[in-house]
């Protein structure tokens, strides 16, 4: 199995994905890559974008929702995907500087990440999560 990644998971009347990674920074980022999935997201190829903004720090789960729903909010209102992130982290917050590129289409509407049943597991040598998405 790869050391970070997703898939979708069933949920009666929601979306969802089970997401991995080695660290809590992998787990952000194929949490990311998920959400983009769930979304059908077609970009511009010949765009490029860099965004930074920071997160107040919380518990994971709580970072995890707030990464989530900034990146949701980029996508819809703004028309930004983004794949490589730099993450670094002081006392009080989660510094993100992300990149990539603009969005041509969606294929899908997801209202918000919601912390139903959320909880972040250490599971061998990585962390595991299952996060349900509000559509």
């Amino acid at each position: 199995m790869n050391s970070h990644g997703f898939e979708e998971i069933d949920h009666t009347a929601d979306l969802a994905l089970r997401v991995w990674g080695q660290d809590f920074y992998d787990l952000l980022e194929a949490a990311a890559k998920g959400l983009y999935h769930l979304l059908n997201v077609k970009v511009f190829e010949d765009t490029s974008h860099e965004y930074s903004f920071s997160i107040e720090m919380d518990s994971k789960e709580a970072v995890l929702v707030d990464f989530l729903n900034e990146l949701l909010y980029l996508c819809e209102e703004q028309q930004m995907m983004f794949s490589n992130f730099t993450i670094s982290q002081d006392a009080r917050s989660l510094n993100i500087l992300a990149k990539g590129k603009r969005i041509a289409s969606l294929g899908r509407n997801i209202k918000a990440v919601t912390f139903h049943e959320l909880e972040i597991k250490e599971q061998q040598t990585r962390l595991i999560t299952t996060i349900t998405f509000d559509v």
